[in-house]
């Protein structure tokens, strides 16, 4: 994944489902098979406009997004449901308008994700 650090993480901040956690700290470790097998195998990620569908795409849009940016993140919020988690990031690096504020929602499935939605 991206070069990344949890530089981070507030005491409000809900515990997130285990899927979530290990999503983020496989961020945080650049470990791109970690992060992949978070994703159940049709998964969908949304990030900057586009779909990225199933566990090869999620691969080639990490790939991606390593080879672009150098980033940086802080963990601002948490909120949980039975199957889902919203997550408040800043994210810093080497991109217009750095640092930005992200919301990331998670859809579950079973101790997977399903589906990754990030927007401002």
């Amino acid at each position: 994944m991206t070069n990344s650090t949890n530089t981070s993480t507030p005491a409000n901040t809900v515990e997130l489902p285990a899927p979530v956690a290990t999503y983020l700290a496989a961020k945080i470790d650049q470990d791109a098979a970690a992060i992949l097998d978070c994703f159940t195998e049709d998964a969908l990620v949304h990030d900057e406009g586009q779909d990225h569908r199933g566990r090869a795409a999620i691969k080639a849009w990490l790939g991606d997004l390593a080879s672009k940016y150098t980033l940086t993140y802080s963990v601002l919020g948490a909120d949980r449901w039975d199957t889902a988690a919203a997550v408040l990031v800043e994210v810093a690096g080497n991109f217009p308008g750095s640092p930005v504020t992200l919301h990331q929602h998670f859809s579950l499935s079973g101790d997977r994700i399903a589906a990754l939605t990030i927007c401002p």
